[in-house]
């Protein structure tokens, strides 16, 4: 077999093309990382310069590739020096490019519930942050510090969609939004959580008739997965920068022990602390609730106790967690010491009343765990 005719896939077909942007900006930070032009990496990977051009524009998606192609090329790219958290993430940008081309090619039409990829499973921060990559610009945490590869030209700073197909994505998240109703909560949850990062006014008004309408009914507190749907709706409203419904949130529905165990359990599985997947937000609270030990929630939130949009939230979890496992903090001085100072440096101007009594009581609390 000569040289071109290995690693190479094929195009797929259809109205809309395979998208591969996500996995092929992954690829180009790969290869920056191991200072390569394309043609040395072509050279090494015993494919046409094409092929390298194409998988980095996304024209010829790594999507393409045979599961058992693409697991060998992440293979050659470690042994070769890739950075092993970078090719473990390139399956994961591959599944969130088909995620992103199933919701362009669909637009607004509705997506049959078996096909949508937002109805199967729970997902977690670090899929979501691949998908919302070409929106937000911000590069997953993992390979945020490989380097891009020296051009001659201006190089993006983000996966591109051009804008037609942001917007046939967004049009796609407001139908899956409307077409879940009431019955199918996931599904609702997940699109109202990806809406808060279209800048269009039809979302953000979207948005506001979403949290107008989990606030206005009374939450029964064993119904955790509404409970997890009205967080995400005023969590969504607070990246547009009204804080309101969040306080609305905290003050309410997290008045309850099962919902404020329930907000917790779901961000320990956001973040990956619980390892097993699930079908639903009912299925992940039940099973997921005892096997978190909220070492990594707390280093996280006490890392995020500054963005003015979440701050107040921050503040509520990590003062729920601190009293929850106490463990965690009257075991590990250096990590009580590490929270302390994150509060100390919290600024409370800019909270509310309640936040800012809520935090005097996190300082209280933290300070306590010292002298058990």
């Amino acid at each position: 077999m000569g040289r071109g005719q290995t690693l190479t896939g094929s195009q797929g077909s259809g109205e809309t093309p395979e998208l591969g942007v996500v996995s092929g900006y992954l690829f180009k930070l790969m290869r920056g990382s191991l200072g390569c032009t394309q043609v040395d990496l072509a050279e090494r990977l015993s494919v046409d310069d094409n092929t390298i051009q194409g998988w980095e524009s996304g024209r010829r998606p790594l999507s393409a590739l045979r599961a058992a192609d693409l697991t060998r090329l992440c293979q050659r790219l470690t042994v070769m020096g890739v950075p092993a958290v970078a090719t473990s993430l390139l399956p994961s940008a591959v599944e969130a490019d088909a995620f992103l081309t199933t919701a362009v090619r669909a637009g607004a039409a509705p997506l049959p519930l078996w096909d949508n990829p937002l109805a199967s499973s729970v997902h977690r921060r670090s899929f979501v942050g691949l998908v919302t990559w070409p929106f937000t610009g911000i590069i997953p945490g993992p390979v945020r510090h490989l380097p891009l590869p020296k051009a001659r030209g201006p190089v993006a700073d983000r996966p591109q969609l051009s804008k037609a197909m942001q917007q046939s994505f967004f049009d796609q998240m407001l139908t899956s939004a409307e077409m879940a109703g009431n019955t199918t909560t996931l599904l609702r949850r997940q699109a109202t959580y990806m809406l808060a990062f279209d800048e269009r006014e039809e979302s953000a008004q979207w948005l506001t008739r979403e949290h107008r309408r989990t606030a206005a009914r009374s939450i029964d507190e064993r119904d955790l997965p509404s409970g997890i749907l009205s967080r995400t709706a005023s969590l969504a409203i607070a990246r547009q920068g009204d804080l309101e419904p969040v306080r609305h949130f905290i003050q309410g529905t997290l008045a309850s022990d099962n919902q404020t165990l329930a907000s917790l359990t779901y961000w320990a599985y956001w973040l990956g602390e619980i390892p097993d997947t699930f079908a639903d937000d009912g299925e992940m609270v039940e099973l997921g609730a005892r096997s978190w030990s909220g070492r990594r929630l707390i280093e996280h939130l006490i890392t995020h106790l500054h963005d003015p949009r979440n701050a107040e939230m921050n503040i509520h979890s990590l003062l729920c967690l601190v009293m929850a496992r106490k463990e965690l903090l009257e075991s590990d001085s250096e990590l009580r010491q590490r929270t302390l100072a994150a509060i100390e440096q919290a600024d409370a101007g800019e909270l509310g009343r309640h936040a800012r009594q809520e935090l005097a009581n996190l300082r209280f609390a933290t300070q306590l765990a010292g002298r058990n």
